[in-house]
């Protein structure tokens, strides 16, 4: 490394403080772009605090009980450093609408049944006296 600045602009638009490498105008970074890409995935890869595992297939959840039996899991895996938290937190949202999906077709179907009897009441003939 030399003792001149590199002559690159940072994308703030300010002149890059950087030493210049030695027999170049710029610096390592400005001088290789792909090599500061592939620091950053480097460091990202060893950031990464989760065991990488086989991709698992999940059965879409039918009822409330196969929800809570999948988000038991996917804490389960959190915890034991399998999953990433982001696609449990994400698999927790989609479960919060999935169980009001649940919730609504159910009170639909109770709906159904009570207008289906009270039909039922009134077209039976009445008793003549």
């Amino acid at each position: 490394m030399s003792d001149t600045k590199c002559i690159a602009k940072t994308k703030q638009g300010s002149d890059c403080q950087a030493p210049a490498v030695t027999g170049t105008q710029f610096c390592a970074f400005h001088g290789d772009p792909e090599r500061a890409a592939e620091l950053g995935r480097i460091g990202g890869r060893r950031n990464r605090h989760y065991i990488d595992a086989e991709p698992i297939n999940i059965t879409p959840p039918a009822t409330p009980e196969d929800v809570k039996n999948l988000l038991a899991q996917a804490m389960a895996d959190v915890l034991a450093k399998k999953m990433d938290p982001r696609v449990a937190s994400t698999i927790t949202s989609m479960s919060g609408s999935l169980l009001k999906a649940f919730e609504t077709m159910d009170l639909e179907q109770r709906m159904a049944r009570i207008e289906e009897k009270q039909r039922a009441k009134e077209n039976k003939p009445r008793p003549a006296h």
